[in-house]
């Protein structure tokens, strides 16, 4: 069980929330939020497109009526109204009001009019009286000086009103142009989206039609599982590097330049008015008479709301639950300052200072022993005999979703999904107050919600659950509940601790072993030294998303490290271990002390000593540089593929619909053969076949032809010859143990390392943890074995942490992985090295199938296919010491069944 509790909130946006209308408040910082939207949501779109050259809406010509037309729109329209008060003082010849431009819920400027009548002096020149008065007539004089006077005032006040009338028109015109901007850039941003989750559906559709065709009731999850393996938005790729003080300071300092050109362009445009009207004077009493135009800085306080969506929200499965969720920046309404991991902002106007991002997800971090005010919703979800005890069942909280479990006749109500994929949990395996995820086997403490067993980092949220008058009641804060992931809280380093814990290498086990020494209250150094120059990143994504970006599918970003004091060494590749100095040496020639030293540097690709493997478009897969160079290098090749083991044949999926040919060369007779068994072998070659890929079994390769550097044919031991444009070796790896050889750690002859059951060596303070291992299994018999599974590389990087604590806690995960090919998952758990025959129940055709594989008497393992939860329950069992035996799953599986429901 785990220890302690925390809370947190993790939530992707929501395209259907989503809203851009004018806003009812002033806000001239509109267009700064609409063009921050539009780049993300054209981001999305652009990263998430498939590699067959499909041209990205950020190549697309932009709409010049949107974002910074409508800024200097909504500028011509406080200037014309500025002018027209200017030309009527002046015609007037009497004061008029001030022009102000103001903020109001319309952000409309009004200038006060003066409804003064312009007046003229008719002065009569004396000397002129005296010596024409012979000939004067003043009544004619008068009556023309009258008339005139009338002719002159009516035809100024034509104009004038022809003036008004063509302001008038023309504000309103430019008005609606501003509208008709807002609602097109509210409607390309929809398009773009739209176009953003098509792409995810495209992806998203594998497992569905993979379950419509099987079991119709697993469709929905299976979906979701598919969508995971797509790469992330370039919006993550973009912002997942930039801190809380970063973000604050690229708005501000947009929000200052554009009141600073607001500012200047207010005051040019007066002054402007200004010496055109001195101009146009004649006499000193026009200059006196001209009003005072003052220039006024409108203040403008820009605020931004962020709308997002829950994981489990009413999105398709094709949608949800993966972590390519765009950014929306919607209508400005409240303040929230951004949190220091790049992600999505919760909609709440009130934050946690601790709140960090994660991909498209937020994850805020709290503590159990802090009280944070958030707004909650209850809701009555069932019957007390609505559920039996062992039974549990999603249901509906307010706008989230929960899990309902019942054990013992207590009810429990936990995250609804898995924080791996995503997986639903209500079709996994609930045993002993813990649920399995039905898709990769993490386990959860229904209890907490905390995580147990891996693959996965984080733990899920809990809620309060009250039972009155027959009636269960489940009640949690709001953005909890539509989250499925809390990060549980971790202390801070201290200078007062000298101790430093030194791991090495970048995979799973490292990250999980520095996250529980800070979870478990280690204060001292923590350094991760790795050869590669990426993060951690999830490394199963290479060989099924190979256009991934190492971004794209980073286990943590960098803020995280930082933020819990992780530091993380790059292009350190480790040479030599001295464990009397407790010094490791590094090929750059640096070097590095530690107090404890775990080794955790994973396998490396082997490679075939033969002609013409040296070529340079003969590839190896192991990094995410060398997933992105074959995916794009494969368009249109010709393409062989040596190995068909999960690397291989996982490639092979990927570039299928890609290459214009894909050979599969192998010395075995079926694919995953030696694993999997001949039957379930041909159940995917056949698949594979189905989609154009050529096998050329029982033959090894002999060599590599070409001219220069390059490849052009691979000679098989037979001597057939297969055109090649580009080869990939897919035949293995070999445990990253060289540097070791010269120190006092044992390792086997095959270069594992063998460690007891918390991960310690035979050299005091060092540990070793992931694929270079030998570990006792205890579904084994503890017998000394090599799993080379990500989630048992999880399992033992928690197992090196508690056992530097000397909080020894033994490795007790049970065997799981999964592979995914055309929309087929296969799923096995258990350790069936050895097996001696296999049981299949199912269709093999179809397919649709269980596959038990014995040794003797005992079933070792089992792998599946659209048959859920089955894997998961057949884990349980075994988890809880419990045997099954051939005999009882000769006929069928319902003995599987059985056993599970009485664990």
């Amino acid at each position: 069980m785990g220890k302690g509790q925390s809370k947190s909130y993790d939530i992707s946006t929501n395209p259907q929330k989503a809203s851009h209308k004018r806003p009812k408040s002033s806000n001239q910082r509109e267009s700064l939020l609409l063009s921050r939207n539009s780049t993300n949501i054209d981001d999305n779109t652009q990263l998430n497109n498939q590699p067959n050259g499909d041209k990205s809406p950020t190549e697309q010509k932009p709409d010049n009526r949107g974002d910074h037309s409508v800024e200097t729109k909504k500028s011509d329209i406080n200037g014309i109204a500025d002018n027209n008060s200017n030309l009527e003082s002046h015609e007037k010849q009497k004061d008029s009001e001030t022009p102000v431009v103001t903020e109001n819920n319309k952000q409309e400027v009004e200038t006060l009019d003066s409804k003064g009548e312009p007046s003229e002096e008719v002065q009569v020149d004396s000397a002129k009286d005296s010596s024409e008065s012979n000939s004067y007539n003043p009544k004619e004089e008068s009556d023309q000086i009258d008339k005139a006077l009338e002719d002159y005032i009516e035809s100024q006040k034509r104009e004038e009103s022809k003036e008004k009338e063509d302001i008038i028109t023309e504000e309103s015109d430019l008005k609606e142009e501003v509208v008709e901007s807002e609602q097109t850039v509210t409607v390309e941003l929809s398009e773009s989206k739209e176009e953003v989750l098509k792409e995810d559906n495209q992806i998203g559709e594998e497992e569905q039609k993979e379950d419509s065709e099987t079991k119709p009731e697993l469709k929905e999850d299976s979906d979701k599982e598919e969508d995971i393996i797509k790469p992330e938005t370039e919006f993550q790729e973009e912002d997942i590097t930039k801190t809380e003080t970063e973000f604050q300071e690229e708005v501000q300092a947009v929000v200052v330049a554009t009141d600073q050109q607001e500012e200047s362009q207010v005051k040019e445009t007066v002054e402007k008015e200004e010496a055109e009207t001195e101009t146009s004077q004649d006499t000193p009493e026009d200059t006196e008479d001209k009003p005072v135009v003052e220039s006024e800085t409108v203040q403008f306080n820009t605020v931004i709301s962020l709308e997002t969506t829950p994981l489990g929200s009413d999105r398709s499965p094709q949608e949800a639950d993966t972590r390519e969720g765009a950014v929306d920046f919607v209508e400005p309404q409240v303040d929230i300052v951004p949190p220091a991991d790049p992600a999505v902002p919760v909609e709440e106007p009130t934050l946690p200072e601790s709140a960090s991002l994660v991909s498209s997800e937020l994850v805020v971090q709290v503590s159990s022993e802090v009280d944070i005010d958030m707004p909650s919703v209850e809701a009555v979800v069932c019957g007390v005999d609505d559920l039996k005890d062992g039974e549990m069942r999603e249901v509906d909280v307010g706008e989230g979703k929960a899990l309902l479990v019942k054990e013992n006749g207590q009810f429990y109500a936990i995250g609804n999904k898995c924080t791996h994929y995503g997986a639903p949990l209500a079709k996994g395996a609930l045993s002993n107050g813990r649920v399995r995820c039905p898709w990769h086997g993490a386990c959860f403490n229904v209890k907490t919600g905390d995580i147990e067993d891996f693959p996965g980092l984080d733990s899920l949220p809990k809620f309060d659950v009250t039972v009155a008058d027959g009636k269960v009641k489940v009640k949690g804060d709001k953005a909890l509940l539509t989250s499925s992931k809390v990060q549980k809280s971790m202390c801070k380093q201290s200078a007062d601790n000298q101790k430093s814990v030194l791991i090495i290498g970048g995979g799973p086990a490292s990250v999980i072993c520095a996250e529980t020494l800070r979870k478990e209250g280690f204060t001292g150094k923590i350094t991760i030294a790795t050869q590669e120059r990426h993060l951690p990143y999830d490394r199963i994504k290479l060989s099924k998303a190979m256009d991934s970006s190492a971004d794209a599918i980073a286990l943590r970003n960098a803020d995280f490290y930082k933020t819990n004091g992780i530091d993380i060494l790059n292009n350190k590749k480790a040479m030599s271990v001295d464990s009397q100095a407790k010094i490791v040496k590094f090929e750059d020639e640096s070097s590095l002390n530690y107090t404890s030293l775990v080794i955790a540097t994973g396998g490396k690709p082997r490679q075939l000593p033969i002609n013409g493997a040296d070529f340079e478009n003969v590839c190896l897969l192991r990094t995410p540089d060398d997933a992105n160079k074959i995916a794009e290098t494969a368009k249109g090749k010709k393409v062989v593929i040596i190995g068909s083991s999960f690397i291989g044949m996982e490639v092979a999926a990927f570039l299928a619909d890609k290459a214009e040919s894909v050979f599969v060369v192998d010395i075995i007779k079926v694919p995953f053969q030696l694993v999997l068994g001949e039957k379930v072998g041909s159940v995917l070659q056949k698949l594979h076949e189905d989609q154009g890929v050529k096998f050329y079994f029982e033959r090894g390769i002999k060599e590599f032809t070409g001219n220069g550097n390059r490849a052009t044919e691979a000679v098989l031991s037979d001597d057939t010859k297969l055109p090649c444009d580009l080869a990939i070796l897919g035949v293995g790896v070999v445990p990253a143990t060289d540097f070791l050889k010269d120190s006092d750690i044992t390792m086997t002859n095959r270069g594992f390392i063998p460690v007891d059951k918390n991960m310690k060596t035979n050299v005091d303070g060092i540990y070793a943890a992931g694929d270079i291992v030998e570990f006792p299994l205890f579904t084994a018999g503890d017998q000394q074995v090599n799993v080379q599974h990500w989630q048992m590389a999880h399992a033992h990087g928690k197992a090196a942490a508690l056992g530097i604590l000397e909080k020894n806690e033994d490795v007790k995960s049970v065997p799981f992985f999964w592979t995914m090919m055309y929309k087929k998952s296969i799923r096995y758990t258990g350790y069936g090295f050895g097996y001696d025959d296999i049981v299949v129940h199912g269709d093999l055709d179809a397919p649709n199938f269980t596959a038990f594989y014995t040794k003797g008497d005992d079933v070792v393992a089992v792998a599946t296919l659209g048959t859920d939860p089955v894997a998961a329950q057949v884990a349980e069992i075994m988890y809880a010491g419990q045997k099954i035996l051939k005999a009882e799953i000769q006929d069928s599986i319902d003995a599987v069944v059985e056993k599970f429901a009485k664990l």
